[in-house]
């Protein structure tokens, strides 16, 4: 018969050889359904051979310049955190194969959430072209004269035709701080062809149509606080 201590060591050794068997399993069937979805790969590659998760930079590729004296305007500008919908709401680069559907790059994404970056983009533009007296956060604390509320609509590679295009939806809404009332409101779209179908082809459209959407949102929020002040 079996002494205490030893059935102790038995019982630690069955647990060992179990836990070895159970890793084994995993890893075979994680490799079993790799192979599975891994449609348009050639052959079945190993959990060793899966590549990085890549990340981009969203970038306004234009030299910001300064307004003409024209546009000038002694206003303070607060800029609302700019919303989305759930699924936009991500690091992910997001692509569309048909009409109404929508899935994310298995191995590309955002540095930064796009709708955050565009905020942060349209900042910078905006404090370097000298429209407004000063341009700063919601969250900094101190009292403006208008505040501009955006929402990013739309944000995808539309892959449905090769090489396909990105397509970029913002909405803003300019609000009168002390009065509560919206004094204007405008939806910027752009669409850009992408040189290729993969996700380094569609990050440089995505530039190039950012890019625009800054450019136009700038010369319309200009043109506004242009006009003279009715209370």
């Amino acid at each position: 018969m079996m002494n205490a201590a030893s059935t102790v060591t038995a019982l630690a050794l069955l647990a060992s050889i179990r836990a070895i068997h159970e890793r084994v399993c995993v890893r075979k069937l994680a490799r079993v359904l790799l192979c599975g979805l891994g449609t348009g790969l050639a052959g079945c590659m190993s959990i060793q051979d899966v590549p990085p998760r890549e990340y981009y930079v969203l970038d306004d590729l234009a030299k910001a310049s300064a307004s003409s004296p024209a546009a000038q305007a002694g206003r303070v500008l607060l800029v609302n955190p700019a919303s989305a919908s759930p699924f936009y709401d991500t690091q992910s680069l997001v692509f569309s194969r048909s009409p109404g559907q929508r899935a994310y790059y298995q191995f590309a994404g955002w540095t930064e959430r796009p709708g955050r970056r565009l905020t942060e983009l349209l900042m910078r533009r905006l404090e370097a072209r000298g429209g407004f007296k000063s341009v700063a956060a919601t969250t900094a604390g101190i009292k403006g004269d208008l505040v501009l509320s955006t929402r990013l609509e739309e944000f995808y590679h539309d892959t449905s035709a090769n090489p396909g295009s990105v397509r970029v939806e913002v909405s803003a809404e300019l609000v009168d701080y002390a009065g509560r009332t919206i004094v204007a409101q405008r939806r910027f779209v752009q669409g850009v062809p992408a040189t290729g179908e993969n996700a380094q082809a569609a990050v440089a459209a995505f530039n190039r149509a950012a890019t625009t959407v800054l450019d136009e949102m700038s010369a319309w929020m200009e043109s506004v606080v242009a006009q003279p002040v009715v209370r």
